[in-house]
């Protein structure tokens, strides 16, 4: 439950094995590459000459130079893409990913492959080029004539063509200026057949006439004799023979994917992978003999990549701990019951890597929170049911609504509430629309604890970052604390409870609070010697803004846990409403459905609002005095092969 440990692991090994080394650290995903280079320049990578293997590594470091993109590896990238689309893979499934094998000869598998994809694109190609001329034959089906010996004289040129209406009026009136012979031949489906002859010589002229007809040449491109019946005859044979031929191709696909799927799968996915290798080589360096590679590992992660690295030959590991001047990534680690909390605290912004990870201390109060203002057991198993129910397509959300349900039945249970009924069931603690001043009373004293506790984790988390003057002098830090806790006795004395101590005590506490948060830079300067990098007026004057700040926003921080008990009742006094509405009715089932839909409007706006106004509370009075969320997140390299 907090932000593991990370380091840089500065790993050198043999160029012949990157590669394969490369692929065994993406498929445990506990990885982050960075680049080496900047390692290099660190001298991160240097070696100690007690070992006498380090002298010659030492020396390669003098001639470091980066990758450049590997065509080869791109290429067998892309004609894996093309075989999955030629054999209709949508996607590679993670099992064959401990398969992989970088060892096939792809280039046999591809060249076999190719064979099938060329002549399966060739047959397409001419059986549709079949088909077109087939239908342009079947025009003529019923002419009775060799159109071979039309079509093959030595000084006439043989056209034949579909005119429509247009052009058949336009014909009609230039017959008189057109050097041809047209003849209507056939009407067939609507279409009025023509035949043209005409010089050779007047090839340009007629092609500028029939072009003005709207004229469209009907393609009678086959060397072959006979009338069309009998040319028809021969291409319906070739048709039948280029269909076999394809239905032999899928075939071959078919029994490729089903009898020899796992190393089809496997060959494709070990074709793929070099696609994220050519990815992470763009962070490493490499010299004549060796690669260099850096990576942001988590602790918990150092054994198995170093077994997977010492696995090689000729291989130098190193597990380095960031210096303080270093913000490396945040992984976070929490039980399974808070991780769909993560999704809050990373919609505010990830962790710095060193803070407390406020995921637990969110998930309990934010379920508190959101029991407190929506405590009922019917409606939250509601919103638990939902959750199970959006699991299956979104799984932090749903299980993050399925705590939020449960929140809700157990303090539906401590209240007595049932569907918005409080006479259904004994409340195990109180009924807060019966004890109004109560409620709010617990609210305030619940919201006074859970910032007090804010205000620690802050301290906490100002003296990791080191920031030990902002944990002291800060408005969020320690005479923070002072200023809201003189704030909540002076306000116990005004309501007539004791405090701790008198109000002079608690405002000159408050006096001294200020003058010292207003001092907060000289002091920093007499001891650390720094120099301010703005004028004292600036300071002074911001400064005075923010005292006045600072007091507002801890008394509106107190006043503001006051909504968790004004939503707990409002709860119970909006279904009243809705059960007045259903007594007016009065008969069934118009009472019935009343309640029904009161209830439905409960769920979905009360809950809309009290998801809401628990995430302010927690973000705006809660994080405010002791998150930043201004870290980045652990994002591992891996490989996806259903994105690739």
């Amino acid at each position: 439950m907090a932000v593991e440990k990370m380091r840089m692991m500065n790993a050198m090994a043999p160029l012949d094995d990157m590669d394969n080394i490369i692929l065994d650290i993406l498929k445990v995903k506990s990885a982050k590459f960075v680049s080496s280079q900047a390692q290099l320049d660190e001298n991160n990578f240097v070696f100690s000459l007690e070992d006498e293997r380090n002298l010659e590594r030492n020396i390669e470091l003098n001639y470091i130079t980066t990758f450049k993109s590997n065509i080869k590896n791109q290429e067998t990238v892309k004609r894996a893409r093309e075989i999955m689309e030629f054999l209709q893979i949508d996607k590679i499934d993670e099992e064959f990913l401990d398969k992989i094998d970088l060892s096939i000869d792809f280039e046999k598998f591809y060249q076999i492959m190719r064979e099938k994809m060329v002549k399966s694109t060739e047959t397409r190609e001419k059986l549709k080029a079949v088909e077109s001329i087939e239908e342009n034959y079947k025009l003529f089906k019923n002419v009775n004539l060799d159109l071979s010996e039309i079509s093959n004289m030595e000084y006439f040129t043989v056209r034949f063509g579909i005119l429509d209406k247009d052009g058949r009026l336009r014909l009609k009136k230039s017959y008189d200026t057109i050097v041809a012979m047209i003849f209507h031949t056939a009407t067939i489906d609507n279409n009025e057949i023509y035949l043209a002859i005409y010089p050779n010589d007047m090839q340009s002229e007629m092609d500028r006439v029939l072009k003005s007809l709207n004229w469209r040449d009907i393609d009678l491109s086959v060397n072959e004799k006979g009338t069309a019946k009998e040319i028809l005859l021969n291409l319906k044979k070739t048709e039948t023979d280029l269909k076999k031929e394809l239905f032999d191709i899928e075939s071959f696909k078919k029994d490729l994917y089903t009898n020899k799927r796992d190393k089809l799968m496997v060959t494709l996915a070990s074709m793929l992978v070099y696609e994220k290798i050519e990815e992470v080589k763009k962070y490493l360096t490499k010299s004549k003999k060796y690669f260099y590679m850096s990576c942001w590992v988590g602790v918990s992660d150092i054994d198995k990549l170093a077994n997977i690295l010492y696995a090689y030959d000729d291989v130098s590991v190193a597990f380095i701990e960031p210096e303080d001047s270093v913000n490396p990534p945040t992984k976070l680690k929490n039980l399974n019951f808070f991780k769909p909390f993560e999704l809050l605290i990373n919609m505010y912004g990830t962790p710095n890597y060193r803070e407390i990870d406020p995921t637990p201390f969110l998930a309990i109060t934010y379920m508190i929170l959101f029991g407190a203002m929506f405590g009922d057991l019917g409606q939250g198993a509601v919103f638990f049911i939902g959750g199970i129910l959006l699991a299956r397509k979104s799984k932090n959300f749903g299980e993050l609504l399925m705590r939020m349900g449960l929140s809700s039945c157990i303090f539906g249970i401590l209240y007595g509430s049932v569907f918005g009924r409080e006479d259904i069931l004994k409340g195990l603690w109180f009924k807060p629309f019966d004890n109004i001043n109560k409620t709010l009373v617990i609210a305030i004293y619940f919201g006074i604890g859970l910032l007090f506790i804010s205000y620690i984790l802050g301290i906490v988390n100002r003296l990791l970052r080191k920031e030990t003057f902002d944990a002291i002098f800060d408005k969020e830090g320690f005479m923070g604390v002072i200023i809201f806790f003189a704030m909540i006795n002076i306000g116990m004395n005004v309501m007539g409870a004791q405090g701790l101590i008198n109000n002079g005590v608690s405002l000159a506490l408050i006096i001294l609070a200020l003058v010292l948060m207003i001092l907060k830079r000289a002091i920093k300067s007499a001891v650390t010697k720094e120099i301010p990098e703005i004028s004292a007026g600036d300071y002074y004057i911001e400064g005075a803004f923010g005292l006045l700040e600072a007091l507002l926003s801890t008394m509106s921080g107190i006043i503001s846990f006051i909504r968790v008990g004004a939503f707990a009742i409002n709860h119970v006094g909006l279904f009243l409403a809705f059960q007045t509405l259903a007594q007016m009715i009065g008969k069934f089932p118009g009472n019935l459905l009343i309640l029904i839909l009161g209830n439905i409007v409960i769920i979905c706006l009360e809950g809309l609002i009290v998801f809401i106004q628990s995430l302010r509370l927690e973000y705006y009075e809660m994080f405010s005095k002791y998150y930043k969320g201004d870290g980045y997140e652990f994002n591992p390299d891996y490989v996806n092969l259903k994105e690739n």
